[in-house]
């Protein structure tokens, strides 16, 4: 199998390809549009989406971003490096991260354990290296504005961030380090990834946000109002109006009211981002997906082998989505269901 070296997705970061897409030929990546055509030869060791106009990719040793053109607007000079949001990337210097903005100047010195990311313009931060640490947040100068007392904490959204003093008990602070929701929450069993839980599941969106109890699922808005009781065996982000949920053993669709707007029967089932969702089927560990409309249609077969990471959902950036169109094979597929790209 080919080493996939496109980039992987922080949870929570918003993808702006702007209709050029990473893709490699003879072992180096170059960026082709929604048609397939090429816009910038294949040249770099590694290469990135495009995220606020920026991609990052390799030159020569190191990492650093072009723009559309593939003019290198920020000098490769560091050995790791993440994608652009609210107009900052995090990058690596030694082995600490920083934050540069998109003229390449460091705007937070590069003094901090782990990856930094703006959301609502704070990013958060991990007050030292280990698995015993605690959590704070910086503003976009660099200054601590909620400083490292949580032991647990996801990141902003729609105002509030989940957050946890003692590990077990969670509940949702405002830009300010403020208590809007009280911490009475079971945090119950988390996902490590890149060696920090993922808390995704936990941020409001749309203005809601799951929350359980006695395992089910109920919904909660951001006064801490329980719109929808724990009846669910799972609930999962709303988004254009509906939301992935759990019925039994198998997943469908409901509205904020709690009516299934497409009836349970998928093995997993992804948030509707560009007005269709991905869904599968299949037996355990040979499932397939692919995608429906709003009233349940499946507008692309359930063939696709797989998401190209497991790190972020499944969906379409500006016309295609990335993923294994088949066993080892990375693509991009259009939303009529026509493969665009794969790998040779």
């Amino acid at each position: 199998m080919k080493k996939l070296t496109i980039c992987f997705l922080l949870v929570g970061a918003t993808c702006f390809s702007y209709g050029q897409f990473p893709f490699i030929k003879d072992g180096v990546w170059g960026y082709m549009d929604s048609t397939g055509k090429e816009i910038i030869p294949p040249q770099f060791k590694q290469a990135g989406f495009f995220y606020e106009g920026l991609a990052y990719v390799q030159i020569g040793e190191a990492l650093g971003y072009i723009d559309a053109t593939g003019k290198e607007v920020i000098k490769a000079q560091y050995p790791a490096a993440y994608n652009f949001n609210e107009g900052y990337a995090s990058v690596m210097e030694d082995e600490d991260w920083g934050m540069v903005n998109t003229k390449g100047e460091m705007v937070v010195e590069a003094s901090y354990a782990s990856p930094l990311m703006f959301h609502n313009g704070l990013a958060r931060f991990k007050q030292e290296r280990g698995l015993f640490s605690t959590y704070g947040f910086i503003g976009t100068n660099g200054d601590t504005l909620i400083y490292p007392v949580f032991e647990k904490a996801s990141e902003f959204s729609d105002g509030l961030c989940m957050a946890s003093k003692d590990g077990y008990t969670y509940g949702y602070i405002n830009t300010k380090g403020e208590w809007v929701i009280e911490p009475t929450f079971e945090i119950g069993a988390s996902i490590k990834m890149g060696g920090e839980y993922d808390f995704s599941d936990k941020n409001f969106s749309g203005g809601y946000v799951a929350v359980s109890k006695d395992n089910k699922y109920g919904v909660m808005d951001k006064t801490g109002k329980l719109v929808l009781d724990y009846s669910l065996a799972f609930i999962g982000k709303f988004s254009e109006g509906l939301a992935p949920a759990k019925k039994d053993s198998l997943f469908g669709y409901i509205d904020i009211k709690g009516n299934w707007i497409v009836n349970p029967k998928y093995n997993g089932a992804e948030a509707f981002n560009s007005g269709l969702a991905a869904v599968s089927k299949g037996p355990f560990l040979e499932e397939k997906w692919g995608f429906i409309n709003h009233k349940g249609q499946e507008v692309i077969p359930l063939t696709i082998y797989a998401n190209y990471t497991f790190m972020a959902p499944m969906k379409f950036w500006d016309g295609l989505v990335p993923c294994y169109i088949e066993k080892n094979v990375f693509g991009y597929m259009d939303r009529t269901g026509k493969v665009v790209w794969k790998m040779n």
